[in-house]
């Protein structure tokens, strides 16, 4: 009876020491950056669950669901699988990552009609009136001419170009470190957030809400031209709330001037790429993508990213080394 008892008493302990092991090993496994995206993925497959099962329903949950599996394995063959080699770890992660933030906003044209089928146009274009008087893309109309229209044309599409740039400096050819973290950390919280708010306040903008009210069309020449291609082939059509490419360049600028506090070589990409962001967001209301409510959104959510990323970034390796915990972009 006596060992009896002290086996049920021993229980709890034996208990609480596996789930301890259970715990210790999700959190040595899943980073900040890893739960971010899927989170991001799972709210996006519980709204389409909300939604009637019609092809483009059906094709987006397949997607995500796709997405989901594509982390969790990159998160088994980068941290949990014993025996693989370190350079397949480093490569299988971060395509994965890399791949499955392209894929969500690829996957976007046809996902955001299926979430939300409507358009909340009006209430941001009141919005605008409220705040400035008039419409600031039918404002910026007088200067519908083709130098200064293939000027921001050309910013405009140097946003894909600028943030390739950073994903390929930051993730493949930096040296893993906090600012990898933090870089991470950011840029999926800011293309997170901003996704979400498509869904939560769809649009498509001036150039179609408000395409009556212009005196004619955008008078530009072979930036625009690669401009207008681009958006008809591989943009989301109702992405307008918050501007990403307002979040998406404030974001690399201000992650840049965070660094360049403690390396100076950060310090001339910082400049010039906030050069790039100044005319990248001044164009998206000018070729008449955005409201101007969108591009503070935008700022709001990248000033966001900025002040929260360094700050997780550098809690997480803390509590990641107290605990002898392999940093987030370790794979050796």
């Amino acid at each position: 009876m006596r060992a009896s008892e002290e086996h049920v008493e021993g229980a709890p302990a034996q208990i609480t020491a596996m789930q301890g092991g259970w715990l210790k090993f999700l959190l040595g496994s899943f980073t900040v950056q890893d739960v971010i995206l899927l989170v991001y993925l799972t709210v996006v497959r519980l709204l389409l669950a909300q939604r009637q099962a019609t092809a483009d329903q059906v094709s987006c949950a397949r997607t995500t669901e796709l997405c989901i599996g594509v982390v969790l394995g990159a998160v088994l063959i980068g941290r949990v699988i014993p025996g693989i080699p370190p350079l397949v770890r480093k490569i299988v992660y971060r395509v994965s990552i890399v791949g499955v933030l392209l894929q969500n906003y690829l996957v976007l044209r046809w996902l955001l009609p299926v979430v939300r089928p409507d358009s909340v146009d009006g209430t941001l274009l009141r919005i605008d009136e409220a705040i400035f008087g008039r419409e600031p893309a039918l404002v910026l109309e007088v200067f519908n001419v083709r130098p200064v229209v293939e000027w921001f044309s050309f910013f405009y599409f140097s946003y894909f170009f600028i943030g390739a740039t950073y994903m390929i400096v930051s993730v493949w050819l930096t040296k893993p470190s906090r600012r990898t973290t933090a870089f991470a950390i950011g840029t999926l919280l800011v293309f997170g957030i901003g996704q979400l708010g498509y869904m939560a306040v769809p649009g498509y903008g001036p150039h179609q809400y408000l395409a009556q009210q212009f005196k004619g069309p955008i008078n530009g020449g072979f930036f625009w031209g690669c401009v207008w291609d681009t958006v008809q082939a591989g943009s989301a059509m109702k992405d307008i709330f918050p501007s990403l490419h307002t979040a998406v360049p404030t974001w690399f600028t201000l992650h840049a001037l965070h660094n360049a506090k403690t390396d100076r070589r950060w310090f001339w990409p910082a400049i010039v790429t906030g050069f790039f962001a100044a005319n990248i967001i001044f164009s998206t209301v000018f070729l008449r993508w955005h409201y101007a409510i969108d591009v503070l959104a935008g700022l709001t959510l990248a000033f966001t990213a900025g002040t929260l990323a360094p700050l997780i970034a550098r809690r997480e390796e803390e509590w990641r080394l107290a605990r002898g915990l392999r940093g987030a972009w370790v794979f050796d």
